[in-house]
């Protein structure tokens, strides 16, 4: 089954498709121009033209923020973008957009869901990096020749897609 993971915030989308636990394709789109929450969803099935999946996940809104990290209006944002874009992409593609905790995909996907004293990001770089071979996917900053900040939007979306 072909399992398409989003790691979806208001400015990116982090996105992955998987099939018997392996890569089919991964990426991210910059969403942070489109005014309406349908403007996000039309973004992103342009970028999924000519790609199949049965199954759609998205990262449950509100985990992993620290209290008092996170002003209320961007919280709000969230939880908005996060359910109109869900709803917009489970009525377009007639398939049920499923929800899961990041560190429940972490646990599914990568076997833990932290290691005690490392960033979850650096964790979760770290498994897929000895897991998979990313490079083909990853963009590089052309000054730093590092990856864009928008592979860790990638990666999480990469293991909701396996946690699937």
């Amino acid at each position: 089954m072909k399992i398409l993971g989003l790691d979806l915030s208001c400015n990116c989308c982090g996105w992955a498709i998987t099939e018997d636990k392996k890569i089919v394709d991964m990426g991210f789109i910059d969403i942070s121009n489109a005014e309406s929450y349908k403007e996000k969803a039309e973004l992103i099935i342009a970028r999924m033209i000519g790609r199949t999946f049965e199954k759609i996940i998205i990262e449950e809104s509100l985990f992993g923020f620290a209290g008092g990290g996170t002003s209320q209006q961007v919280i709000i944002k969230l939880v908005k973008n996060k359910a109109v874009i869900g709803y917009i992409l489970e009525n377009h593609y007639n398939i049920k957009v499923e929800s899961i905790h990041a560190s429940t995909a972490r646990k599914k996907a990568l076997g833990a869901a932290r290691i005690k004293g490392v960033k979850p990001k650096v964790y979760v770089k770290s498994m897929i990096e000895k897991m998979f071979d990313p490079r083909p996917y990853i963009i590089y900053g052309k000054r730093t020749q590092k990856p864009v900040k928008e592979t860790e939007d990638m990666y999480d979306a990469l293991v909701l897609s396996l946690a699937g």
